[in-house]
């Protein structure tokens, strides 16, 4: 009886080996537009995803999902947004995304395209960073810096405040990034109040 436990345990052990060596082995690969893609990266709280460095520009970022296509090795960026898709696309959606497209032409090479995948399932695209686009990418990441530096530009769109994913630090914040006349609305002062 000793020796059938033994055996036993040994033959358990070999089996969550063996598991584990093929989990390991396996690649999870899905399919985009008639192609097959290796997941490199997936940002599901898991440790399959690493944050990504820039140090010439000075950014870090961690994008939701790396794609690679298996027949050109192309890296594709999806950026997974909480909001349902209204028709529009906003700038600091497309910055985001590209600025992770360039990280991740950084550190793993041929990246010129990403899509947004809005809650809906609806997924749009591709975005590609050209020249004009990392044009833009490297304006945003200067304006974030005056930002932190307390140089805050003028709003033309309060309306904004409203779906924007960073309003309750914003407001949440003893020196508020909005200006005080954010709330001179009749329309805004209710919300400005609570976030004040």
């Amino acid at each position: 009886m000793g020796s059938s436990v033994s055996i036993a345990g040994v033959v358990i052990i070999l089996a969550i080996i063996l598991f584990v060596l093929t989990r390991l082995s396996t690649k999870s690969v899905i399919e985009r537009e008639g192609r097959k893609f290796e997941v490199i990266s997936l940002d599901d709280g898991s440790d399959r995803c690493r944050v990504l460095y820039c140090s010439e520009l000075g950014l870090c970022g961690k994008p939701d999902r790396i794609l690679k296509d298996c027949e050109t090795g192309e890296y594709i960026v999806e950026e997974v947004k909480k909001r349902p898709y209204l028709g529009k696309v906003f700038n600091g959606e497309k910055i985001q995304l590209l600025s992770y497209v360039l990280l991740v032409r950084e550190n793993y090479g041929k990246c010129n395209r990403g899509y947004l995948v809005y809650r809906d399932d609806v997924r749009v695209g591709p975005f590609v960073l050209d020249r004009q686009a990392e044009t833009l990418v490297r304006w945003g990441i200067e304006r974030v810096r005056e930002i932190k530096q307390g140089k805050v530009p003028k709003r033309r769109y309060t309306n904004r405040c409203k779906v924007c994913s960073y309003r309750k630090e914003c407001f949440g914040m003893k020196q508020s990034l909005l200006p005080i006349q954010y709330g001179r609305y009749d329309s805004q002062k209710p919300y400005f109040k609570t976030h004040q």
